[in-house]
C-alpha cells in the first residue's frame, strides 16, 4: 500500500512537478516488482525513443497491480494531487511499465496527448546513479529554444510527477551503463 506520506510543494520551475520519497511500502514495492518481472515487454524504437514497454497495466487483474491502481487512484489521493497542482478534479489513471537498457532513450517531448493532465512515474530501479544515464530531464522553453534546467535522478520508490501542458517538455535520458532502468509510468485524465 502506498504511505500516507504527503505531496511537499509543487517545484515550478521550469514547469510544475514533484517528488515524492518512498511512495509505496516494503511489502507492496516487493509485490509490484516481482509482478512486473513477470510481464512481457515489447522493444520499441524510433528516432525519438528506444525502450521497452509492457502492455498497458490499466486493465490487467494481478493482485499487486490491482492495490497500485487503488493506491494512485485512490479519491483522497487524486485531490490532494489535484490541489497541490492546481487544477481539474482527476479521474482516471492509466499506466504501463517500461525498461530502460543500454543505450536507450526517450527525447524531448510534451505528453499532450488523451486529456492527460498530471504525468507519473514510479521508479524501481535501486542504486541508480547520475553516471548511469536515465534521468527525468526537465526543460524550459525559452523563445523556441529548449534549455536543460533540471536532471532529476529516479531514485528508487519515488514518485515523480508533473502537469502536463504545452510547456511541460522532458525527456529521459539516454542510459549509459549496463543497468535496467524500471519504471510504472502513466498519467491522470481529467
Amino acid at each position: 500500500m502506498r504511505k500516507k506520506n504527503r505531496i511537499s510543494e509543487i517545484d515550478s520551475s521550469p514547469f510544475p512537478h514533484v517528488v515524492v520519497d518512498d511512495f509505496l511500502d516494503e511489502d507492496t514495492l516487493e509485490l509490484v516488482i516481482d509482478a512486473l518481472a513477470g510481464l512481457e515487454y515489447s522493444f520499441s524504437e524510433s528516432d525519438l525513443f528506444s525502450y521497452w514497454a509492457s502492455v498497458k497495466l490499466t486493465d490487467i487483474d494481478h493482485p499487486a497491480l490491482n492495490v497500485l491502481r487503488e493506491d494512485l487512484g485512490d479519491e483522497k489521493w487524486r485531490e490532494e494531487v489535484s490541489r497541490a497542482f492546481k487544477v481539474s478534479k482527476l479521474s482516471k489513471i492509466d499506466m504501463a511499465a517500461y525498461v530502460y537498457g543500454l543505450g536507450d532513450f526517450l527525447l524531448p517531448h510534451d505528453d499532450q496527448v488523451e486529456n492527460r493532465i498530471i504525468a507519473y512515474s514510479l521508479h524501481l530501479t535501486p542504486d541508480l546513479e547520475e553516471e548511469d544515464g536515465g534521468s527525468l530531464d526537465l526543460f524550459e522553453d525559452n523563445k523556441g529554444r529548449s534549455k536543460l534546467v533540471k536532471r532529476i535522478i529516479p531514485k528508487f520508490n519515488s514518485l515523480n510527477m508533473f502537469e502536463v501542458s504545452a510547456t511541460s517538455w522532458h525527456q529521459v535520458s539516454e542510459i549509459l551503463t549496463d543497468i535496467q532502468r524500471l519504471t510504472l509510468t502513466g498519467w491522470y485524465h481529467v
